[in-house]
């Protein structure tokens, strides 16, 4: 198993009932799954939103390429 750090975190009341439903539905085996979870889906969703920024980014630059071409000739 990786090597893990323990990180303190507060959370508000309401936002730990919901955890706990999740954990007592059986979705989740405890609150740290739900936690590390949340964790991985934020990490993915920000890794995804910096991917498509430079894929954006790639896109205008090969666009201005192209037309900086085109007045060229």
């Amino acid at each position: 198993m990786e090597e893990s750090d323990v990180i303190p975190v507060s959370l508000p009341k309401g936002l730990i009932g919901e955890i706990d439903e999740l954990v007592e539905s059986g979705i989740f085996s405890s609150r740290i799954d739900v936690l590390r979870y949340g964790a991985r889906l934020v990490v993915l969703k920000e890794r995804r939103r910096i991917h498509e920024r430079a894929e954006d980014y790639a896109y205008d630059e090969i666009k201005e390429g192209i037309q900086r071409g085109r007045n060229v000739s």
